[in-house]
């Protein structure tokens, strides 16, 4: 399968984006189209000849119109904006309009295991679900086939902004627990090179999902020990009952109060050994999609470089605590 027409969903997006900046380093090869809401502001990177389309999500018909051509359409909307009906309708798009490859929008997590397919799927997006039913059409051998990609959370966007426990511009960190649970993070850059090999050699991908972690071995104390020593500072350290959090969270979603459950669940299917679900070390096939292994020390500085170290970090994505039941 050769593919040449690129639709991406979301090019504005941390995926899309990045996605696009590493596919435009083929020149030509790629004829690619950014597709976004009508109200959506896309702008094109200079010097490049992107397309932008405008397309109405509800509408198959429209959809269909903006897929007819393309080769491969590009899932890059965040999960928690694509519901059900709304992947559903984009698929059910791509098969019509003869797209040979439908890229669906996982990314961040392990789809497969139960504490992600338990998250409240209004929030998060329907990808487990969606995920089922892609196995079962490429089972069905249909024309259209699928892939998707996952290296779990963004490192360099979890290390900062606050959700990896560590505040660097204040010099304090949160670890929860012990701090030692195994972590399958990969950085935006990387995750935008797979994607792109994948799009480069799709045959080895086809109606299967791929898992990459360059920085096996990762944990919380490892990742606060590395930003320490090449900042040259101590950090103040609080440990945070992450046992709580999860008991919490998990009363909370059985209340169908999900809003309440959910930061809790994030951060206790990362750090909880007791009820973590991000390691897929496992499926990990990083040399299938052209990523190679680096050092904690190589990704913190290279985070510290393309985002800074001054800048604030959300504190509601840094600061979370056993929710109230």
């Amino acid at each position: 399968m050769e593919l040449k027409n690129i639709a991406i969903l979301g090019p504005r997006g941390n995926v899309g984006s990045r996605l696009i900046t590493e596919l435009l380093k083929d020149g030509s090869r790629f004829n690619i189209t950014g597709i976004t809401r009508p109200e959506a502001t896309f702008k094109a990177p200079e010097g490049s000849n992107i397309t932008h389309l405008a397309v109405d999500y509800t509408s198959l018909s429209s959809l269909t119109t903006v897929f007819a051509g393309q080769h491969a359409v590009v899932n890059c909307i965040t999960g928690g904006a694509m519901q059900y009906d709304a992947i559903r309708l984009i698929i059910d798009a791509a098969i019509a309009a003869g797209v040979k490859l439908y890229f669906a929008n996982e990314f961040v997590g392990h789809v497969e295991s139960k504490q992600f397919q338990r998250l409240p799927e209004a929030l998060t997006g329907a990808k487990a679900r969606i995920r089922k039913e892609l196995v079962k059409m490429g089972n069905a051998g249909g024309e259209m086939k699928w892939t998707s990609l996952n290296g779990g959370p963004f490192f360099d966007m979890w290390l900062m902004k606050g959700p990896a426990g560590i505040d660097i511009p204040n010099k304090r960190a949160r670890i929860y627990g012990t701090g030692n649970n195994p972590l399958c993070w990969t950085p935006l850059p990387t995750i935008a090179l797979a994607a792109a090999n994948m799009l480069r050699n799709p045959a080895p991908i086809l109606n299967r999902p791929i898992y990459i972690c360059p920085l096996p071995g990762l944990t919380q104390s490892i990742l606060l020990e590395t930003v320490e020593r090449v900042l040259g500072t101590k950090f103040t350290a609080d440990h945070i009952d992450v046992a709580l959090i999860n008991k919490n969270a998990l009363i909370a979603l059985e209340r169908g109060e999900d809003g309440k459950a959910m930061k809790g669940l994030v951060i206790s299917n990362q750090f909880y050994e007791g009820d973590s679900g991000n390691d897929f070390s496992a499926l990990v096939e990083n040399e299938t999609v052209g990523v190679q292994v680096v050092g904690v020390e190589e990704a913190v500085r290279q985070a510290f470089e393309n985002w800074g170290v001054t800048d604030p970090i959300v504190e509601s994505m840094f600061n979370v605590n056993a929710c109230e039941i």
